[in-house]
């Protein structure tokens, strides 16, 4: 069957390339039409009550994509004026400032305190726009655009358009890094393999491999966060560079003895098992990713998942097709490659197992006690690039207006104004908190409602809810938020309607308590899924964790690194590390175990075994990390976005470490273990040389 489909391959080669040129169009088009998330905080599970808060908050009361608006050197007057002309803006639902709250001919020390607390300070006052749809779709951002336009003439300060700014600064990035990882893996490439032609095709196979994948994602109305983009990008071009290596060496091997389209044939029938493989534990690697409660675990581990399935088609359908369309100019543009040997290497390693597998054990005591330092950062708003406007203009508010965040409080409408009177006051009470800012601040609860203004009743309540806005004195990296946040939802507790606390302190305090559960979570799910893997693989119990404790081992230290330095990582990097180093890497170790055991039941001897599989294997790993290393380390220098360079170090570093784990440790645990492998496995070979 195999057989049969491969010299299908061979024989329709030009129809292939021909309906890869097509979808590399449709790829096109669904890459430049899909839709990019930059707002983390979707990605949290709906059954949150902050998350439904936040929903409430937004589609009835228009506050969840606002922006604050600081106009210094202004008149009540003028102010009112500006205000006008913002609500005529397309694309901005409601503009809330002090006139909706009391009338500005009565004189100003008549105004209600919370007024002018909240919106006047010296000559500065402040207004708040809330948009009518999200944060990047292009309505708001020319309604950004149109605010800037208007205030070009005032002293002012606009928040809010994070995610545009971020958008705009993403889409300078990506060009740069894109052309930092092809450059880079091209030259690891040529550097590594006999040929100048060669690499260019590998990287037209699995570029076109990317384009369908990311470009897929519009076809099924996927809607990627901005780190599944960037990541995927580089990162399915590293781990799947392997199989269009193992295709490339058995078609060199076979054409020793056949014809080229022979050759191609039984190396696609040869390299199958061997790419499936490797493909297998890192798709399950990937999907571990996928059992987090943060959304934008499913995210990333379905996008890079499905990238690799995607790649193996391509390597064993468009590969193929272009290897023997070039063949002759794959033979002119041959080149002498220099490679290290790493056979002496095995024969070192082989005379003296115990000590480097001694080394590995001893090894973990300090990577285990780095990786307990890693200091964890839940605050989004640290990983933005130093000097976004939105980002300038809040720290100008807050150190005027004196705020630091704010906790909203929803509270369903019971009818009692008593009621939430009381509630604002307990707020407003609690240590840390400011003030807290509610309708009963600006109107009499005794006074009927027929004889409130309309504007008024609008401002606080809609959908059968009213909030109280708690102006909260310290950011959420301030380990006191965490308290004042309890006993905010312990005061909101006692009111007798139902209430959510959210804002962007409670999302943030409830991602970090997810992430806790979800890590362990993932690393459990990954370790299992490869370890059955391997497991049947290998037809053996102890030969997967001898794998296993290799790449872990790897991981602890390329995290634990970071914690001995001091280094505060965010939280979303640690999240994804472990999944993605297990199954970007555990390829190396499985690749090496296998030539080990191949050579093992060829020689008959272990120390022999690891010179010879050494000597051939390490070469290709060489290249896999290389080209790892090469197509992330881009991403740490061409980008100011922290979870993006954060997790771009763990992956390039990790692929450094990996490799030397494998090359180096790896080999000693096998020799030494040689004798457990053979009792605790099916049909591992014996050694049956005596020493």
């Amino acid at each position: 069957m195999l057989s049969r489909i491969a010299h299908s391959i061979v024989r329709f080669r030009k129809a292939i390339l021909g309906i890869a040129a097509i979808l590399a169009v449709f790829g096109a088009f669904g890459v430049m039409n899909a839709g990019i998330n930059y707002d983390m905080f979707e990605y949290l599970p709906q059954e949150l009550k902050s998350v439904q808060g936040f929903e409430i908050l937004n589609e009835d009361f228009k506050l969840g994509n606002t922006a604050q608006i600081m106009i210094d050197d202004v008149t009540p007057v003028e102010a009112a004026r500006i205000v006008e002309q913002l609500e005529e803006i397309e694309g901005i639902e409601r503009v809330s400032w002090a006139d909706d709250l009391t009338d500005l001919a009565v004189p100003r020390e008549f105004w209600p305190e919370s007024v002018e607390e909240n919106y006047f300070e010296g000559e500065a006052t402040l207004v708040q726009v809330s948009f009518a749809v999200g944060g990047t779709d292009p309505r708001t951002r020319q309604a950004f655009l149109d605010i800037k336009e208007l205030l070009a003439d005032e002293t002012a300060w606009v928040t809010g358009a994070d995610q545009i700014e971020l958008e705009d600064v993403m889409s300078g990035d990506q060009l740069k890094i894109g052309i930092s990882a092809l450059v880079l893996v091209t030259v690891v490439l040529v550097l590594t393999i006999p040929s100048i032609i060669v690499p260019l095709l590998f990287v037209v196979t699995i570029g076109l491999s990317v384009l369908y994948n990311l470009g897929f994602a519009y076809y099924v109305g996927q809607e990627m966060s901005y780190i599944t983009g960037v990541i995927v990008f580089a990162l399915q071009f590293a781990v799947t560079m392997d199989y269009a290596l193992f295709l490339y060496h058995r078609f060199e091997e076979e054409k020793r003895e056949h014809d080229p389209e022979t050759a191609m044939e039984r190396a696609i029938v040869g390299a199958f098992k061997s790419i499936s493989s490797a493909s297998a534990t890192t798709i399950a690697g990937f999907l571990a990713l996928s059992v987090m409660r943060l959304g934008f675990g499913a995210d990333m581990g379905f996008t890079l998942a499905r990238g690799v399935l995607i790649t193996v088609i391509a390597v064993f359908t468009i590969l193929p097709a272009l290897l023997l369309a070039f063949d002759t100019l794959i033979e002119r543009f041959s080149h002498k490659t220099h490679m290290p040997d790493f056979g002496k290497l095995g024969a070192f390693i082989g005379k003296h197992a115990g000590v480097f597998a001694l080394i590995g054990l001893l090894l973990f005591v300090p990577a285990v006690w780095g990786y307990l330092q890693v200091q964890q950062n839940y605050d989004l708003s640290d990983s933005l690039p130093d000097g976004l406007p939105s980002s300038i203009a809040a720290d100008e508010i807050a150190e005027r207006f004196g705020r630091q965040t704010s906790i909203f409080v929803i509270v369903e409408d019971t009818g009692s104004k008593t009621d939430l009177e009381d509630l604002a006051g307990s707020v407003e009470e609690i240590d840390g908190v400011s003030g807290a800012f509610a309708y009963t601040d600006v109107v009499d609860p005794l006074i009927p409602d027929e004889f409130i203004p309309e504007e008024a009743r609008e401002a606080f309540f809609s959908g059968g809810y009213t909030f109280i806005n708690a102006s909260v004195e310290y950011d959420f990296g301030d380990a006191r938020t965490t308290g004042v946040l309890d006993k905010i939802r312990a005061s909101a507790s006692t009111y007798p309607g139902e209430t959510y606390v959210t804002g962007e302190v409670p999302l943030l305090k409830d991602m970090e308590e997810l992430s806790a559960e979800d890590v362990n979570r993932v690393n459990l799910v990954s370790l299992i899924a490869i370890f059955i893997i391997v497991m049947i693989a290998f037809r053996s119990l102890t030969v997967p964790i001898a794998l296993l404790a290799a790449i872990e081992l790897a991981i602890f230290l390329n995290q634990g690194i970071s914690g001995l330095m001091g280094q505060e990582i965010i939280f979303f990097a640690i999240l994804a590390i472990g999944a993605i180093q297990l199954g970007a890497t555990v390829d190396y170790a499985i690749l090496l175990t296998s030539r080990f055991e191949e050579e093992v039941r060829k020689t008959g001897d272990r120390r022999v075994a690891i010179e010879k599989a050494l000597a051939e294997s390490a070469p290709s790993i060489l290249v896999s990390a290389g080209t790892l290393f090469a197509a992330t380390i881009g991403m740490v220098f061409f980008t100011e976005i922290g979870i993006i360079s954060q997790l771009a170090t763990l992956i390039s570093r990790g692929a450094v470490i990996s490799f030397f784990i494998v090359v180096f440790l790896l080999p000693g645990v096998l020799v030494v273990g040689q004798p457990l492998f053979e009792r605790t496995s099916i049909r591992w070979p014996k050694e049956t040389r005596e020493r």
